[in-house]
């Protein structure tokens, strides 16, 4: 099958205040399918909504850059694309939801406002068709009372409804491509469950292919088919959902599973991986994660490891690679 979308060898540099620059994202590849969810999960920091605004071209301008690799959507590469293209393909074909909700809605707009703007930037509805479709898109997100919630500001909604709201206007026009940058961050469990059940309908009914960037492995394992787990840029780990949890490959992956409360075992405090992620500017010479890593040896200090076939579409980059039992597993 061919992906919907298809990323090789991306590379997102920002410029430094003191010159030259350093590199956010450090040879990303992937790809998603139609119908299927890619998790990416890891520290803020590691790049993964780097990775996500690369995709949609909004990265600053005169800051950030695509330094090398490419971008295919739907067999299009983006970067050949016009302004006035992606801005066709933004909230049409590809839409996210992007993380902080208050400073993604204009405050001087009410809800109706921006949520009419968006389906008629790309539909030939009617103000009053328009309308009535963004008052069915708030229900959808379990928005109470959405026809009054229309004529209001941002600020008279909490954070909750604020994040529903973005949901609304992505999934407006139906994308073929959804990009989920902590879609649940601000909702209680509730609203979370129903949120996650929508983007899960949406993909069934629809084809919509998902990428859900989120530090929650609970919602991974809930939605997602394939993981993508980056650290300090790069991807340290991509496997199925299933794999992944039963057989993580990287100390890395390891950790993070590892650090999940146990509801069955009696903790006096919460496991953690010690340490910082390294800064872009650290030059550490190999593993990034070496000086984390409670398995690393001489090698990992010298050399940074390839991203490496264990089979089954399972690929891990570390030196110890496959990880023996006596290692650590996932709980």
């Amino acid at each position: 099958m061919t992906a919907l979308l298809e990323v090789r060898g991306l590379r997102t540099t920002f410029k430094l205040e003191t010159g030259g620059e350093f590199t956010a994202v450090d040879g990303v590849s992937f790809s998603v399918e139609s119908g299927r969810t890619l998790g990416i999960v890891g520290e803020s920091g590691c790049g993964k909504s780097v990775t996500s605004l690369s995709i949609m071209g909004l990265l600053p301008k005169g800051q950030g850059r695509i330094a090398a690799g490419s971008i295919h959507f739907e067999g299009r590469d983006l970067a050949t694309l016009t302004p006035a293209e992606m801005r066709s393909l933004r909230g049409n074909r590809m839409a996210m939801i992007f993380q902080e909700p208050m400073t993604s809605l204009n405050p001087a707009f009410t809800i109706g406002d921006q949520l009419i703007e968006g389906i008629r930037c790309h539909s030939e509805l009617s103000p009053a068709q328009a309308r009535a479709h963004a008052i069915v898109m708030l229900r959808r997100v379990r928005i109470p009372s959405p026809e009054r919630r229309m004529d209001e500001y941002p600020h008279k909604l909490s954070g909750g409804m604020r994040q529903r709201v973005m949901i609304a206007m992505a999934l407006s026009c139906e994308p073929k491509l959804l990009i989920a940058d902590e879609p649940t961050t601000a909702l209680d469990v509730t609203i979370q469950a129903q949120v996650l059940d929508l983007m899960r309908t949406l993909r069934e009914e629809t084809g919509t292919a998902i990428i859900l960037i989120t530090h929650d492995l609970g919602v991974i394992a809930e939605l997602a088919d394939d993981v993508l787990v980056m650290y300090a840029g790069r991807v340290v780990e991509k496997a199925t959902v299933e794999r992944l949890f039963a057989y993580p490959q990287h100390p890395y992956t390891i950790g993070l599973l590892g650090s999940i409360p146990q509801m069955h075992l009696a903790q006096d405090r919460l496991n953690a991986i010690e340490g910082q992620v390294p800064t872009p500017m650290s030059g550490l010479a190999g593993c990034l994660f070496a000086p984390r890593c409670p398995f690393a040896v001489d090698a990992c200090h010298q050399h940074m490891p390839p991203l490496t076939d264990l089979g089954d579409g399972h690929q891990a980059a570390c030196w110890r690679a496959p990880l023996d039992s006596e290692m650590g597993t996932a709980p």
